[in-house]
């Protein structure tokens, strides 16, 4: 007896119709598998920080701001030439997913399918976003100050991380 095709879940058809543009700039959410909190913890976070420091300098994007919260990423970041979003976010998903459960001496998938994009429309929207996502930690009650969360770059240790200074 055939069987009819398996209608597509709501997750292929986050990104349908949509491009990504070179300069534009985007805010990222991206949330792990059963939203599992281990992003917090020193390897895992770690790995997250260094995988984002390889795409600013293979000059694949700019980075404005980021949170790696237990069990979710949030990244402010500007496309670069021959970026684009859904490559860069697929190839980072895999590379951090494999470490993070080589790490955690795991198998499967990590971060759930797909991620949330939001296209920012001016440089006020951007500057609003970047103050959201570093302030993540202190909504969440992990912290009383957005300095305080090592995870974030509102952090005085991840300064070196931002282009803040190439804002477009």
């Amino acid at each position: 007896m055939p069987t009819e095709p398996r209608p597509a879940g709501k997750l292929s058809r986050l990104r349908q119709g949509r491009v990504s543009q070179t300069w534009d700039c985007y805010v990222v959410t991206k949330v792990t598998h059963h939203r599992r909190e281990v992003l917090a913890e020193e390897a895992a976070g770690s790995l997250v920080l260094e995988s984002l420091r390889h795409l600013r300098e293979t000059e694949q994007i700019k980075l404005f701001a980021f949170c790696v919260m237990p069990d979710h990423l949030h990244l402010a970041l500007c496309l670069l030439p021959g970026a684009q979003l859904s490559t860069t976010m697929a190839s980072f998903s895999k590379f951090t997913g494999a470490g993070i459960n080589r790490l955690l001496r795991q198998s499967g998938r990590f971060w759930q399918e797909g991620f949330h994009d939001r296209h920012c429309r001016n440089r006020d929207e951007l500057a609003n976003l970047c103050e959201y996502i570093e302030h993540n930690p202190v909504r969440a009650g992990l912290v009383t100050a957005a300095s305080d969360w090592v995870f974030s770059s509102a952090s005085p240790l991840r300064q070196g991380m931002l282009d803040r200074d190439w804002w477009p």
